[in-house]
């Protein structure tokens, strides 16, 4: 009898000691497969959205196309998320969803308030409109709610910054140019590195100021004008806080926790090639 209670506790003590192993084992491979996930992200770049047909085109859009995009993406298990989810979850681990996808507005037309913001609170979509700070001004100063061409002012960034739809990017005070020489965020020819540097800095923290102002919170994230940028930017958005930018290079992005998220890439929006065609590639 003894024998045989020696003989079951020895086979508790194991078993015990077994599942005890085989538990820290499976807990140690689940958190390695946290830390090693990798998430395929594609991103998206729309511009203007307009009704009028006679000005679709590269950067503009219809209404009827970029609802068709958010019902595509939505009845194929796409989560829209912003800079700032992509951010959580680099910094603290928060989980990203399984298919993610970021959809970006560049320049800040008023368009995005008229048509864009309607449809994102009818899909329940989250996109980053990345504004032109001369231009809010401008429509600031001098109040124009043409909707063919006129862009957001300060008033309008303030209320679309309290949304959970939107985050607000920084897309350069005055260097969304291809004029005086000078192309977007690039080195002119010639420019000596200080000179580009003091051009560069002051023009995006005369944004960053005016952003910080107008919503109570600095923008995470700097979009590339044109997509023209150089090495001296890179290292100087770092600086100054930035913890994202956008480019204008085609692609899907690879992230995990341990990618880089400066210079990712965007897939641009034209009109007649709808987000369909555009996640096939």
């Amino acid at each position: 009898m003894k024998r045989y209670l020696f003989r079951l506790l020895v086979f508790f003590i194991t078993a015990a000691v077994f599942f005890a192993i085989f538990h820290a084992g499976a807990y140690v491979c689940f958190t390695a497969q946290k830390i090693m996930a990798e998430y395929d992200l594609p991103i998206i770049m729309y511009h203007h959205v307009l009704k009028d047909s006679a000005r679709h085109g590269e950067f503009v859009v219809s209404p009827d196309e970029l609802e068709a995009d958010l019902k595509y993406i939505k009845s194929h298990g796409y989560t829209a998320i912003l800079p700032r989810d992509l951010i959580a979850y680099q910094e603290s681990g928060t989980p990203l969803p399984k298919k993610p996808i970021m959809l970006t507005f560049d320049d800040g037309h008023l368009s995005y308030l008229e048509y864009v913001v309607p449809l994102l609170e009818k899909y329940n979509m989250k996109a980053v409109v990345s504004v032109v700070g001369a231009y809010t001004n401008d429509y600031t100063i001098h109040p124009d709610k043409a909707v063919a061409y006129a862009y957001l002012d300060w008033n309008d960034i303030t209320n679309l910054s309290k949304s959970t739809h939107t985050e607000i990017g920084n897309h350069t005070y005055d260097l969304h140019t291809t004029s005086r020489g000078r192309q977007g965020c690039a080195r002119m020819r010639g420019e000596s590195a200080e000179h580009h540097r003091e051009v560069f800095v002051n023009d995006t923290e005369k944004m960053q100021k005016l952003i910080l102002d107008y919503t109570g919170t600095n923008a995470d994230c700097f979009t590339y004008p044109f997509g023209f940028l150089c090495n001296e930017t890179e290292v100087e958005i770092k600086n100054l806080g930035f913890k994202m930018s956008l480019s204008c290079t085609e692609g899907v992005n690879k992230i995990s926790r341990e990618s880089s998220l400066f210079k990712l890439k965007r897939y641009n929006r034209p009109h007649g090639k709808s987000v369909k065609e555009i996640l096939k590639n």
